[in-house]
């Protein structure tokens, strides 16, 4: 079997919670990896990774209430690499991983912790080993599922619309001169939900 000779993470992406964060530095913890954090002023977060070969510094860039990681390092350690591994699992990082053998390097693309398509280059000559095109596929179709903009503006609309004939009923009562007003608000409204409804 062949000796891995490096791992070379071209592109490695995370995005956490701070939860998450607290479990990515114990999962290299666990795996007998030493592990230091650094707090910056302003809220970013580095993580440091020793092995045998040095030191890898990963800084977790906080955007609002989760921190994102993008990055490209090179692992010689063997257990480091592993971690790293699981860790790209577990926190369904996006990426391009080189596995790097004596004559030949595996390409391994990940999205969302899961390998989509490994590669097997050797010299000049490219070979496709794996393609995940059902995982892409999933995502769009999750992606799609999740796009609710208009039935969340339809509820929007129908909330407003009551709010405007309550206005107009007590319009007609008490300031009969906000009718015309209310009524082309209306006329907007309802346009605007059968153009949705349709």
């Amino acid at each position: 079997m062949a000796q891995r000779l490096a791992t070379n993470y071209a592109k490695a992406y995370f995005t956490v919670n701070e939860e998450e964060l607290n479990q990515f530095v114990s999962l290299f913890t666990n795996e007998h990896i030493s592990v230091q954090v650094k707090v910056c002023d302003n809220g970013d977060r580095d993580v440091i990774l020793n092995d045998n070969n040095g030191e890898i510094q990963l800084n977790f860039c906080r955007v609002g209430s989760r921190y994102s990681c993008d990055s490209s390092y090179l692992i010689r350690d063997r257990q480091l690499a592993n971690a790293m591994r699981k860790a790209m699992k577990a926190f369904r990082g996006y990426g391009i991983v080189h596995r790097i053998y004596d004559g030949f390097t595996m390409v391994y693309h990940y999205d969302q912790g899961s390998v989509v398509s490994i590669q097997e280059l050797t010299g000049d000559e490219e070979v496709s080993i794996f393609e995940n095109n059902s995982l892409h596929m999933l995502n769009e179709l999750e992606a799609l599922f999740q796009q609710d903009g208009s039935e969340q503006e339809i509820e929007s609309l129908r909330q407003e619309t009551d709010r405007w004939l309550d206005l107009r009923n007590w319009a007609k009562r008490t300031a009969p001169e906000k009718l015309p007003a209310i009524d082309v608000r209306l006329v907007t409204l309802s346009r605007r939900l059968f153009e949705l409804e349709v």
